[in-house]
């Protein structure tokens, strides 16, 4: 997980360099993986959540969501159904938000993670997979449709 978190972030931290059909292949490879990964995490038991910590501000997100959108142009926004909150209309979705989010909960991880306290790891385990349940495993199966469709789209002459 650690090994394909680290991957995702740097790649959105460097989406700029990516040629939009190249940035969009990527994320459909690495967002699957993601998705697994989050998924097969262990249920830990945390003994000290004062080592609890967020690492990521709302300047940094802000940031990585704008350059993002800025890169992805009108590719950005597409609609989508929010079942989490029991919503079947269409709702507008910017898929720059989606990443960022996704990205917030995994550079959160890969920072607490890194810290030498078997504390913090149990708190970076522990809070990957409370986030993958409650968020970012959800923005992973909202992109990821739409990531699809504009790769299978037919090209526009």
């Amino acid at each position: 997980m650690l090994a394909v978190a680290m991957e995702y972030c740097r790649f959105v931290n460097e989406i700029q360099n990516y040629e939009l059909p190249e940035a969009f292949d990527f994320l459909q490879k690495i967002l699957p993986a993601l998705y697994l990964k989050g998924s097969l995490f262990p249920t830990v038991e945390v003994d000290d959540d004062s080592a609890n910590e967020r690492f990521v501000t709302e300047e940094e997100y802000e940031t990585v969501r704008v350059r993002t959108a800025a890169h992805l142009g009108d590719r950005d926004y597409f609609s989508t159904v929010d079942l989490a909150n029991d919503d079947i209309n269409a709702v507008p979705v910017a898929l720059s938000e989606l990443l960022a989010d996704i990205y917030t909960d995994l550079k959160d991880f890969i920072l607490l993670y890194a810290k030498e306290s078997t504390a913090a790891k149990e708190n970076a385990v522990a809070n990957c997979r409370y986030y993958f349940q409650t968020g970012w495993g959800v923005r992973v199966t909202q992109a990821l449709p739409y990531i699809h469709f504009v790769l299978s789209a037919p090209e526009e002459e």
